[in-house]
């Protein structure tokens, strides 16, 4: 059995020096890349409008905002639109909006959720504060 207190000064009188501890500011760092992580995941993570699910990925949105504006632009604009795993649907004007404004609403509380979570990280005055946010909780949810 070796004395590992031993092999440490040794190896510190060969003139190592141990790698230094994170930083606060690398510790924060990390926290809010994980917050961005979290977030996106989130923000694509899907909604459910009157019952029916409907994805909210980047590309799933760049539709909706297409499709909205041109409902928007034209009352008797209608859709055939793909919700989810349940097929085909068609969506009148008022429909398109609504699944829009949902999602849009969707997203911005996420990135809210972002928000009010990277002013706590960066205002964490030490690493054991840092550990008591909680970045899971407190996402919209599409139940």
């Amino acid at each position: 059995m070796t004395n590992d207190w031993s092999e440490y000064q040794a190896w510190v009188a060969l003139g190592n020096t141990p790698a230094p501890a994170h930083t606060l500011a690398e510790l924060i760092d990390a926290a809010l890349k994980a917050l961005a992580d979290r977030r996106w995941r989130a923000e694509t993570g899907g909604v459910s409008v009157n019952g029916s699910p409907v994805a909210t990925d980047d590309r799933s949105q760049a539709k909706l905002v297409g499709a909205c504006l041109a409902a928007t632009l034209d009352a008797s604009y209608s859709i055939q639109w793909k919700i989810a795993d349940r097929g085909f649907v068609t969506l009148d004007r008022d429909q398109i909006i609504a699944i829009a404004q949902a999602v849009r609403t969707h997203v911005q509380g996420c990135f809210d959720r972002e928000a009010a979570l990277a002013e706590e990280i960066q205002a964490a005055p030490d690493e054991q504060a840092l550990a008591t946010i909680d970045i899971e909780g407190g996402w919209p949810s599409w139940a």
